[in-house]
């Protein structure tokens, strides 16, 4: 980057110094205490399959091996999605040795990591933009520490790998132009390694680091000698990179719409119509950050073709800002450099050239937003003709510390709704209220805090419903949906619509032998009981068994009048469920019909044992005594009985 200006006197730089000071502990304050309130945050989303439930992660050190050898989700589950990122892995594993378990150590060391990067970005910058007033650097990165586009990044432990990304290539610059010496140039080498290794995006760098090595030597065989050893590394980690993915035994999954909406567009242009249209959203998050969800999958951002209005304000955006990038190519490169940062760093993630496993994602944001950053501060400098400001009072220092205050307001939060999986799907139901997805998440997130007792359900349940029918208007292909939607209306005793459900979902997947126990037991309570007992019967042998399985079972037998295949059920039944007490009574009264009397008494008072405020046991104690002849045992049970 190119250096406009010069002004060397002892005494400015005193002040330069003495600024740098306080500008570098604030920044350092500030990244770690905005977000400081993640600290005590859970697991959430994706923090299950890389740490909580990642068995090499859980190995701690020792799985460390595994890591280095395996696709990134491998610790998980076999989605061979072409990605091998063991940095943040590592980390996560080594925290896990020695704290197991425990979101909090994750989470500490996200935002240590976080407010290292500020600090070094600060550092850095400070080197190139020398000769420009501090206030430049200062608030490129104080801009870029409280962005609220970077909650996802700092709160969701698993998006380390993108802070890891960025913290490796900047200390990469950090020994190549800061520090010059053959030390600090292998470490560089070694820091960019470690970059790749973070997150694959990391090879967007390489064209950074040509720009950067042209501006200080503008001499090609230099640049070569110097560049040389990076494109060895590239090379190395790419060959690597490509071994472990192909040498899988998994094979690599095919994203659908699921996953990324565009897969769903079906025609190139308006694949690419649509990218442009995402790349657009980019640009207007990154300078006003607004309705920022941890999911933008199917349809929130729904495909769209050359003529609308959302691929034709995209290409105004991007327009605007490569003019001002042409604009500023001589009078400040800051500017075009920084604009050039923010393209180059988004590309792969904008579904233009290449779909990949998202349609949107704030966390992919994190690095091109510097970008951002870069151009817009130089850009307010330069309008006001301020590049070698020193003054403290100056209203484009207030201006731009208001912008940080509502920046870090956002921000702080926003970290809030990071909490929890619950907290989460319940605050971006509003942000992205056009995804399947996250209607879905947001439902099951409340049906999962459900009160045991359905009768207590029955308040909460409407709203539930309604979020599992927004999901299917949104795609009728839900399965998800159309099965948790069968068992609400199933608590809500709307037998009919829980069947229709049902049944639809069993259509999408014939072979979810999950269901047949659901279909089971609304045709139980339908009383369609030949329907109920052939569908019980298939979920026993598939092994899909359920708290009342063996129970309404036993009782669809026992209704079709086959008293003893009806005991045997229950027998079965009760072996597995030795607390259930419903079971005990509709046990006993298959043994009192078969005229087993005696053994049906044993089964009621163990029915009553279990649970006392059972009503209908004692009354059929009563009448099971009365057939045997313990008259005084009838009478006393029949009498508590009408006490009731």
């Amino acid at each position: 980057m190119s250096k406009k200006s010069k002004n060397s006197t002892a005494e400015i730089k005193t002040e330069k110094i003495i600024s740098y000071s306080w500008m570098f502990w604030l920044l350092g304050i500030v990244s770690f205490f905005l977000f400081a309130n993640t600290l005590m945050h859970g697991f959430v989303l994706d923090d299950i399959a890389v740490i909580e439930q990642n068995k090499f992660v859980k190995n701690g050190i020792a799985g460390i091996p595994d890591i280095l050898t395996t696709f990134y989700w491998q610790g998980y589950w076999d989605s061979n999605a072409g990605l091998y990122r063991p940095m943040s892995l590592i980390s996560f594993a080594i925290e896990w040795q020695f704290m197991p378990n425990n979101p909090f150590i994750h989470h500490f060391c996200n935002v240590i990591l976080y407010s290292l990067n500020i600090l070094l970005l600060f550092t850095v910058l400070k080197h190139f933009l020398s000769n420009y007033t501090i206030w430049i650097p200062f608030f490129i990165v104080l801009l870029f520490a409280v962005h609220p586009i970077h909650t996802e990044v700092v709160a969701n432990i698993k998006s380390r790998d993108e802070i890891l990304c960025l913290l490796f290539f900047t200390i990469t610059i950090y020994c190549l132009f800061c520090k010059e010496s053959i030390g600090y140039f292998i470490l560089g080498i070694l820091s960019y390694l470690f970059c790749l290794l973070s997150k694959e995006a990391g090879i967007l760098f390489f064209p950074i680091l040509i720009v950067l090595f042209w501006d200080k030597m503008k001499n090609l065989k230099l640049i070569f000698k110097k560049i040389l050893p990076f494109v060895v590394v590239s090379i190395a980690w790419l060959s690597w990179h490509q071994y472990i993915i192909q040498s899988s035994p998994y094979k690599r999954i095919q994203y659908t719409y699921l996953d990324n909406s565009l897969v769903g567009c079906g025609d190139n242009i308006t694949q690419i119509a649509t990218g442009f249209s995402v790349l657009g959203r980019y640009i207007l998050n990154s300078i006003v950050p607004y309705n920022l969800s941890y999911d933008y999958s199917f349809n929130q951002i729904p495909c769209v073709g050359l003529l609308s209005y959302q691929f034709i304000g995209s290409l105004i955006l991007i327009s605007i800002l490569i003019l001002i990038a042409f604009k500023f190519r001589s009078k400040n490169v800051i500017v075009t450099f920084g604009i050039g940062f923010f393209f180059i760093t988004i590309l792969l993630v904008t579904n233009i050239f290449t779909l990949i496993g998202a349609t949107m994602g704030d966390r992919l944001l994190y690095t091109p937003v510097l970008g951002i950053c870069i151009a817009v501060v130089f850009i307010i400098f330069y309008s006001f003709k301020i590049m070698e400001l020193k003054s403290y009072s100056h209203p484009v220092i207030y201006g731009l510390f208001v912008v940080t205050v509502l920046y870090s307001y956002n921000s702080f939060g926003r970290n809030k709704a990071w909490k929890s999986n619950f907290t989460l799907f319940t605050e971006d139901v509003n942000h992205a209220p056009n995804s399947s997805r996250v209607n879905f998440n947001n439902a099951t997130a409340l049906f999962s805090q459900l009160p045991e007792d359905v009768n207590n359900q029955q308040t909460q349940l409407p709203q539930i419903i309604e979020n599992y029918e927004k999901a299917l208007q949104i795609d009728p292909k839900d399965k998800g949906s159309l099965v948790n939607l069968g068992v609400c209306y199933y608590r809500i005793k709307e037998y009919q619509k829980a069947l229709d459900c049902t049944k639809k979902a069993l259509q999408i997947n014939p072979n979810d032998i999950t269901l047949f126990g659901n279909l089971a037991d609304i045709y139980f309570m339908k009383k369609q009981y030949d329907l109920a007992i052939l569908n019980y019967k298939k979920a026993i042998q598939n092994k899909s068994i359920q708290y009342n399985t063996y129970n309404f079972y036993g009782a669809a037998l026992f209704n079709s009048k086959e008293y003893q295949k009806a005991i045997a059920i229950f027998e079965d039944g009760l072996k597995l469920y030795p607390e259930h007490d419903e079971m005990y009574l509709n046990y006993g009264n298959a043994l009192a019909v078969s005229s087993r009397f005696k053994e049906a008494i044993v089964a009621f008072e163990k029915s009553y044992q279990l649970n006392p405020n059972q009503k209908n046991t004692l009354n059929s104690l009563s009448m099971a005594n009365r057939a045997i002849g313990n008259i005084e045992k009838a009478n006393y049970y029949l009498s508590e009985y009408n006490k009731r």
